[in-house]
């Protein structure tokens, strides 16, 4: 998706410029050419928002996945029974030993 927006907006400017150029008339070249890199500006500038975006969400997904896997690890034993639980619990669910 973010490559076809580079590429349409890069076709949207060749095609307005080439547009321009034949067209035989400084006004018209002109203003094919704006229209053309404002349409190219406008699809790059969408590509560039979504690209970020996927990278936000890689980002983000990276980060809680990390923080399962350090949950997961903190694991507590219990000095009375020698139990061991989930580092989140205050006391052994056992003996009910608090640490």
């Amino acid at each position: 998706m973010i490559t076809a927006l580079y590429f349409i907006g890069a076709i949207i400017f060749i095609i307005s410029v080439t547009a321009g150029i034949f067209s035989g008339s400084i006004m018209v070249f002109l203003t094919s050419v704006v229209s053309g890199v404002s349409s190219a500006v406008v699809l790059f500038a969408l590509a560039k928002i979504l690209e970020n975006q996927e990278n936000i969400l890689y980002r983000l997904e990276s980060q809680e996945e990390l923080q399962r896997r350090v949950q997961r690890q903190e694991k507590k034993v219990c000095s009375k029974c020698n139990n061991t639980y989930e580092g989140d619990y205050n006391s052994c669910p056992r003996c009910g030993n608090r640490e």
